[in-house]
Parts: C-alpha cells; sequence; structure tokens
C-alpha cells in the first residue's frame, strides 16, 4: 500500500465518521415525548426579511437573496418539573386557539450526543386533554 491510497483511505474513514455521527445526532429513530406546562407569554413577532449572502469563489455576478419571514406568534411555556421554558412560535391563525396562562401539551425530541451535547426540539403543541 502506497503513501496515496493510505491517505485516500484515511480520508474515507473520515468521512464515514462524520456521516455515521451526525446519523446519530441528527437523524436516527428517537421517542417522542409528552409533557405539561402553562403558557407564561405570548408574544407577537413581526414579519421580517433575511438577506442571504452568497460565499464562495465568485466566477459571476451574484446578488444576495431575499428570503421574507412570516409574522407569527412566539409562546414561552412553563413546563411542569423542569427549571427552563419551552419556546414555541405559531403562524398567527393557528396561534388564535392559545392564550396566557392555558394548559398546553408540548410534544417534544431529545437529540444530540447525551454526555456531549443535548438538545431539545419542540414539535407541537396543543390544548391539553386533546389528543
Amino acid at each position: 500500500m502506497n503513501y496515496s491510497t493510505t491517505l485516500l483511505l484515511a480520508f474515507a474513514l473520515c468521512c464515514l465518521f462524520v456521516s455515521l455521527a451526525t446519523w446519530f445526532v441528527f437523524l436516527r429513530p428517537v421517542p417522542r415525548q409528552t409533557v405539561s406546562g402553562v403558557i407564561t407569554r405570548k408574544t407577537f413577532k413581526p414579519a421580517s426579511t433575511y438577506w442571504q449572502y452568497p460565499i464562495g469563489i465568485r466566477d459571476g455576478f451574484w446578488t444576495p437573496a431575499q428570503i421574507p419571514i412570516a409574522e407569527c406568534y412566539v409562546f414561552a411555556v412553563h413546563v411542569e418539573g423542569q427549571p427552563v421554558e419551552a419556546f414555541y412560535s405559531l403562524n398567527t391563525t393557528a396561534a388564535k386557539a392559545f392564550e396566557v396562562g392555558q394548559r398546553v401539551e408540548i410534544v417534544y425530541e431529545e437529540r444530540g450526543i447525551p454526555p456531549i451535547w443535548q438538545r431539545v426540539y419542540v414539535m407541537d403543541m396543543r390544548p391539553a386533554g386533546k389528543p
């Protein structure tokens, strides 16, 4: 085995490790869990615009892309038994069904590598007692 073959094999193993780590952290099936909580804040977030600037070698004329972000309501939910609040955003039409002080159920997934890094993704919020 010569040097270039060894180098290619090492690169392939690094790519394999990165792809397996990405799958394990973000894509593997994890159970969805449900907890109860109370809405503590309902904050309106107006419509805005995000400008995405292209990166890399520019061998042509590139302009930034304008990405509109719709208005929404951001809910802060005090989850029973947790020291921090959960946040969930909904469009203005769906947000009409929720008010401050209302009991809700939060559906979430925990992802990451438990001893190193962990993040909770809120998938859904619904009024308490509804399927």
